[in-house]
């Protein structure tokens, strides 16, 4: 600094990057840091003290232009050293990162690799193939030039558990951060005869509408009460869910009406009450609605005959793929081999196939079947039981949607009360159908012979009993039904009162929202935003259930039965949640 003005001094630094000054003497920052590394003692290289030490100095008089031009002349030297030079493509390297950027590369490469190889285990899982397949998959995109790694390819099983664990955790996060959040269980057996909880969830998870998720499929070591409940409690834990965490979140629990489910003394839902009192449990409405039709044919005797009659053809085509054949050639319409006594499905194919049918059975060994098919007795009971079924499989159809909500389950339950009732006064469509039939006593170009034998279902008595029983059913939820109807504007009073419902709310913001609600029926408040959202996280049936036990039928099928519950749950997962 004694020698250079601050611009000369610039110019140096800039053209060597390396060159410094510590008290008014040179140095070298290269060969001061290769010293202290002791990189140069390995080489055998040696290094200059001064350029080391920073102890380069100017040499001669005082004459500025002197003391420069020995500065230029050592800087010179020391450029054009063999041991700087070297020095300086060591620097270049570090700057340039070479081993890092090669690590990089080779570890991006890796997981490129490694990502194909759990996107293969992932298609596998979420369309239900065999891991057979894996494999070959495997060497197929080799062939096409994708690099699938030398990482163990075999071990797909534990990729699928892999992606399954992260998917629920992510799932979990997600839940224990945001709404309310509904439980739905059922137990069954699989195919292997292991007792088996299925775990469904129902919240709002970033949408605007709630969502069910799969949660985790539980090996019970027995059916009772006590073991339920302890393997659904720890599943939630496992799953991540804290102690506090249902306190204060979990709303809605429910389940079918199994005495282990929803008994009053030491049911699954007493139990779970008594530790979270909060908790509101429902029957699934499509069990309440299987029960209430099963109530009213055995309420009715004379539908037994029609059973029968409908189980017979069921054993005479499921059984025999000649009757089947046979059938097929009497018409073009094919009987469906999915049959179940009482169920719509079986009264439409029989009302469909009735011409073929009949054709068939004109044979010797059918000949009291035809009789019994072709008679007017038999028409009539089989359109009434096309018509009241055709009702109840839309009615659970639609208590099976996704969006059902509680208030609407009730409305369209009351509905198809109202609708089965009319038809007392005024027959459905096929029954109308087949009263017409009976006058001309022809149906589909088949002549209708009475059969006296025949005891025909009396209408009035089976419609009614249907009613009661429906009606029934809904009365098991009347708590829960009426604290939900404060919310339905339509079964207001005209003149409702600014109290209205405001007893069964109990926080202040619910009761301000509420009463905005009363004086301005039509517009959105903000106050009851939270209870709406709430109450749409309530499950009205356990479709989902019965859904996720048909994909667990489907995945551990009888060839893969040596797959263990846990291996199932994490294909479960992947292929409902993914």
């Amino acid at each position: 600094p004694d020698i250079w003005n601050q611009k000369l001094w610039e110019e140096f630094k800039e053209k060597y990057s390396w060159l410094d000054c510590k008290d008014r003497k040179l140095g070298c920052l290269d060969c001061s840091a290769a010293k202290t590394t002791g990189v140069f003692k390995e080489q055998g290289i040696s290094l200059a003290n001064e350029w080391c030490n920073y102890h380069v100095e100017a040499s001669g008089n005082k004459s500025r232009n002197i003391k420069l031009a020995s500065l230029r002349i050592k800087i010179k030297k020391h450029v054009d050293s063999k041991a700087h030079g070297i020095l300086h493509e060591i620097q270049d390297q570090r700057k340039a990162n070479v081993l890092g950027k090669t690590n990089e590369a080779i570890s991006r490469v890796v997981d490129q690799a490694s990502e194909a190889v759990f996107r293969t285990a992932y298609y596998l899982a979420k369309n239900n193939h065999p891991f057979s397949n894996h494999e070959n998959l495997i060497e197929l995109q080799e062939l096409n030039g994708v690099n699938m790694g030398k990482i163990l390819h075999s071990v797909q099983q534990g990729i699928v558990n892999h992606i399954a664990k992260e998917m629920q955790k992510n799932m979990v996060k997600s839940l224990v951060s945001s709404s309310k959040l509904a439980v739905l269980i059922d137990e069954s057996t699989n195919l292997s005869r292991k007792a088996t909880l299925i775990v469904y969830l129902k919240a709002f998870v970033e949408s605007e509408s709630p969502i069910f998720m799969f949660l985790d499929l539980v090996e019970l070591e027995d059916q009772r009460a006590e073991s339920i409940v302890s393997a659904f409690l720890e599943c939630l834990q496992n799953a991540g869910f804290t102690d506090s965490y249902p306190q204060e979140y979990w709303v809605s629990f429910v389940s079918d009406g199994a005495s282990v489910m929803l008994g009053r003394n030491s049911g699954v839902a007493t139990k779970l009450c008594l530790k979270y009192p909060q908790l509101f449990m429902w029957h699934c409405m499509n069990h309440r609605l299987e029960l209430a039709v099963a109530d009213a044919i055995d309420e009715v005797t004379t539908v037994n005959h029609f059973k029968a009659f409908m189980e017979k053809l069921h054993n005479i085509y499921s059984q025999s793929n000649k009757n089947e054949r046979e059938l097929n050639e009497a018409s073009t319409e094919a009987l469906d081999k999915s049959w179940a006594a009482s169920s719509f499905r079986t009264a439409q194919a029989v009302w469909v196939s009735f011409g073929a049918l009949y054709k068939h059975f004109e044979k010797q060994t059918y000949r009291g079947l035809a009789a019994h098919l072709a008679s007017p007795e038999f028409l009539c009971d089989l359109a009434l039981m096309y018509d009241v079924l055709y009702e109840l499989a839309n009615l659970s159809q639609e208590l099976q949607a996704h969006s059902m909500t509680i208030p609407r389950a009730e409305h369209l339950v009351k509905q198809t009360v109202r609708v089965l009732a009319s038809f007392k006064d005024s027959p459905g469509d096929k029954c109308k159908e087949a009263l017409k039939a009976k006058e001309l006593g022809e149906f589909k170009s088949i002549t209708l012979k009475p059969n006296p034998k025949l005891n025909c279902i009396n209408v009035g008595q089976l419609l009614q009993s249907l009613v009661n029983n429906m009606e029934k059913c809904l009365s098991n939820g009347d708590d829960l039904l009426a604290a939900l109807s404060i919310l339905d504007s339509s079964r207001w009073s005209s003149n409702p009162s600014i109290h209205h419902g405001c007893f069964s709310l109990n926080t202040e913001q619910a009761i301000n929202g509420m009463r905005d609600c009363v004086e301005n029926p039509n517009s959105e408040t903000k106050d009851l935003k939270p209870l709406m959202v709430c109450l749409q996280t309530f499950p009205c049936s356990t479709a989902e259930c019965e859904r996720g036990f048909s994909l667990m039928n489907n995945i551990a099928m009888d060839k893969r039965v040596v797959l263990s519950v846990s291996n199932v749950a994490s294909l479960m997962l992947i292929n409902v949640n993914g």
